[in-house]
């Protein structure tokens, strides 16, 4: 069964967490959304499989584990052969992407639970909410989101992506070099001294191992710590958070940044509060 709920005007302005959408034993149909979702998605994984394909990230939901994709994200999944059933919400608001940043889920990933059982009781309790479909259930189904979203950052173990465990020797020593030292001036030619290798060979290298360039990767480590900061610390000045995150120049951090995300890093920070709930 699957549902997909209106937000009103009001609604988004004064519930911080709303449910849009929610599947339940939902058989999926491959997927592909260049311009990605309007709205946070986390899936359960009931029977089957299926592989999930983001920007520089692949991985694959088995039974039992989650996929947590963010809005506006560039994706595609498909069955890895045979029927792929799945529960799902989708969900979004004003304190969303704050909530979900304190929560420790400020971006997409997939999961292994030590209790796989509460993502279906949430579900099926939020489904129940909206087949009652009383007078105040968009604020029912606030509470119960939120309950479950608790829940869920209290049970998960971040699953490993094939970027990193298709990385081996010197591959992952340079991923872990450049998750280190993200905050750095990095360059092919320092990257060279620090691995004895020449610039050709250790580009060659990672992007075989990965599937992306070396500074493309190191971009994306950049910008999802400035997400990161930018929510820790919502006072300290877009330059400190730009420098913090090896960014030199804050015109080019507001350039990459609105092309990774949508937003500027101001925007980001404060929210969709000012924006129009997303269309169904």
């Amino acid at each position: 069964m699957r549902y997909s709920i209106s937000v009103t005007r009001r609604q988004y302005a004064r519930i911080p967490l709303l449910l849009r959408t929610l599947g339940i034993d939902h058989g999926q149909d491959p997927i592909y959304r260049p311009a990605g979702f309007p709205v946070w998605q986390l899936f359960y994984g009931v029977s089957g499989s299926g592989e999930f394909l983001l920007d520089g990230w692949r991985g694959v939901l088995r039974p039992g584990q989650a996929a947590l994709l963010a809005a506006g994200e560039a994706h595609s999944y498909h069955s890895l052969g045979g029927e792929w059933v799945m529960h799902y919400v989708g969900f979004e608001g004003k304190l969303c992407q704050k909530l979900l940043a304190g929560l420790g889920l400020g971006q997409s990933g997939l999961y292994s639970m030590a209790r796989p059982e509460i993502l279906p009781g949430h579900l099926q309790t939020l489904e129940g909410i909206l087949l009652q479909a009383s007078p105040d259930s968009a604020l029912q189904s606030s509470k119960e989101l939120y309950s479950l979203l608790l829940d869920f950052s209290q049970s998960l173990t971040p699953l490993p992506d094939s970027r990193y465990t298709e990385a081996a020797g010197m591959e992952k020593e340079m991923i872990l070099y450049l998750e280190d030292h993200y905050g750095e001036d990095i360059s092919l030619d320092m990257l060279a001294a620090q691995f004895r290798r020449t610039p050709e060979y250790l580009c060659g290298i990672f992007k075989a191992a990965t599937g992306e360039t070396i500074f493309h990767y190191l971009r994306r480590i950049r910008i999802h710590r400035a997400k990161v900061l930018l929510m820790e610390r919502p006072d300290a000045p877009l330059r400190e958070i730009c420098e913090a995150c090896g960014f030199r120049s804050l015109s080019y951090f507001g350039k990459v940044f609105r092309e990774a995300t949508g937003f500027t890093p101001q925007g980001y920070r404060l929210g969709s509060a000012a924006a129009e709930p997303g269309k169904f």
